[in-house]
């Protein structure tokens, strides 16, 4: 669906010539794991008092979910009842249009495109900052255990800008950074592209039988077998990162020395008599954990610094990060993003499944994200999160984050009802 606007906001932002205000491309739902409190869902509480419900793609993205979607309403924070004829004027503030699934690394989540067309709207997402949504919906529960629950039969009402959502800020009105001249390969290209030359040549070594090329990396490890697959891609892909590591470790120890030979020349100009540098200003200190060099400012350039939020969210889901200022110089929003990964690989690592993802790419290293360089930092940080993306698209299950996103969930005394006709028809037969 193609609309007709006459002002770019900003990438995924432009005004209709009535001044409405259509926002592109906003995840509004996510597959996967939601955490509820006692009485938000029908569903009995496990030992932690809490409720875990599980929403699969099947029903996510099942044709009837998509299509209760379309055409319904956006609201200002969630209203008391659901939106009707009788309070559309007052509740509706614009539309939810062009529903699909996303591609990627947001294969995960629900896409649609957000037509507000109302004044106090959309100074809410412009001036306010209200960019969060959440969708309002009734659907079926079963419980599988105590404290554990399935979601089905999605059936859509509104869709709500709120300030937290409960799936965080993967489901959130897309950024307001310009988009960048020329789009340079991301990280995530380059380590698609090292897993499918990975995967080739093991696919390679399945069929003749044969150990790689000579002219291949030096690996005594013989053909991958049944089994082994996955650990020999993740040897071939960290062999190649390692290489990566050292070739920008090496530029920058180069670029380190330029700027500290710099220093000492303009030192010598200003002061003849001075012939070293190893007095009182000591240039071989190192560098605060705040700079980065120019090497590492590039890499949180592009799309690769734009996906940090939502990889954030897929390594330690409900993690809050803070909001960049759109004006900060780029060596500063580069340290604030480094430092963002830094406390998102923290928080998984204390988890058995973000330590399993994240081990591998640190080669032995201490699990000091402190004080682990920048450039390692967003390699373990942008290739766990691929790992960890992957694991929960296959079925596996993830820590939830809590959301924002509700049911209709029934009474006590509509349980206890269901339960006595249920053993009165066993009775009767």
């Amino acid at each position: 669906m193609r609309f007709y606007t006459v002002q770019k906001l900003g990438p995924k932002r432009s005004l209709t010539p009535e001044g409405f205000l259509l926002c592109e491309e906003v995840p509004v739902a996510r597959t996967g794991e939601m955490l509820y409190g006692p009485g938000e869902v029908p569903v009995e509480p496990g030992p932690d008092g809490l409720i875990r419900i599980s929403r699969t793609p099947d029903e996510v993205f099942r044709p009837e979910t998509l299509a209760s979607c379309i055409g319904k309403p956006v609201t200002l924070d969630h209203p008391d009842d659901f939106v009707t004829p009788a309070n559309f004027a007052a509740l509706g503030k614009g539309a939810m249009l062009n529903l699909r699934r996303g591609s990627g690394i947001e294969d995960d989540l629900l896409i649609a495109d957000l037509l507000v067309t109302d004044q106090a709207a959309i100074e809410a997402i412009q001036k306010d900052g209200i960019e969060e949504v959440s969708l309002g919906y009734e659907a079926d529960y079963e419980q599988v255990s105590p404290g554990r629950g399935v979601q089905r039969n999605i059936v859509v009402n509104h869709v709500a800008l709120v300030e937290r959502g409960r799936c965080g800020p993967r489901c959130a009105i897309g950024d307001k950074e310009p988009q960048m001249a020329k789009k340079k390969p991301t990280f995530l290209d380059k380590l698609r592209a090292l897993m499918k030359d990975a995967e080739s040549e093991i696919e390679e070594e399945k069929k003749t039988g044969d150990e790689a090329p000579d002219d291949e990396d030096e690996d005594d490890d013989p053909p991958a077998k049944t089994g082994d697959a996955q650990s020999v891609l993740l040897k071939k892909i960290l062999k190649r990162m390692d290489a990566q590591d050292a070739a920008i470790a090496a530029l920058g120890q180069r670029r380190a020395k330029d700027s500290e030979k710099e220093k000492t020349d303009d030192e010598d100009e200003e002061d003849p008599e001075k012939k070293k540098t190893g007095d009182d200003g000591d240039l071989t200190e190192a560098e605060t954990a705040g700079k980065l060099s120019q090497t590492e400012v590039d890499l949180y350039t592009g799309d690769a610094a734009a996906s940090i939020p939502s990889r954030a969210e897929i390594l330690a889901p409900g993690i809050k990060l803070p909001t960049l200022d759109a004006k900060m110089a780029t060596g500063d929003r580069a340290a604030a993003l480094c430092k963002c990964q830094r406390k998102a690989l923290d928080v998984a690592y204390q988890t058995d499944a973000g330590k399993k993802a994240i081990g591998p790419f640190l080669g032995g290293l201490t699990a000091d994200f402190e004080k682990l360089p920048a450039a390692l930092v967003h390699a373990a940080f942008m290739g766990a999160s691929e790992l960890m993306k992957a694991q929960n698209n296959a079925g596996n299950s993830r820590s939830a984050a809590p959301t924002r996103d509700f049911g209709k969930a029934r009474t006590v005394a509509d349980i206890n009802a269901a339960n006595r006709k249920y053993w009165a028809d066993r009775s009767a037969n």
